[in-house]
């Protein structure tokens, strides 16, 4: 993982140690075919649920991985930022 990497998950475990967890619990699911690495999800996640990991099975050698749903608050911004559709929020499969 390179030193930018390593500095987002930094923020998202600072972010985490800030914050509460919600009272409701949320499900995060991320594609992994789909996911790049690009950490654009784990930058812009207000709780630091998301944190990037070494995959060596992709072609990026990176991906994201839900670390701490339980402090998810269900705000989407993870699924909205995503540019490759790889991760989805509170997603029903058959919906």
């Amino acid at each position: 993982m390179e030193k930018h990497e390593k500095l987002l998950n930094q923020e998202a475990a600072d972010k985490r140690r800030k914050g509460k967890k919600p009272k409701t619990p949320n499900k995060l699911k991320v594609i992994k075919q789909y996911c790049k690495g690009c950490g654009l999800c784990v930058d812009v996640c207000p709780t630091g649920t998301l944190e990037l990991v070494d995959y060596p099975e992709s072609k990026f050698g990176i991906r994201v991985e839900v670390v701490a749903e339980d402090h998810c608050i269900g705000c989407q911004m993870c699924e909205l930022r995503c540019p490759d559709f790889a991760i989805f929020c509170n997603y029903e499969e058959g919906e």
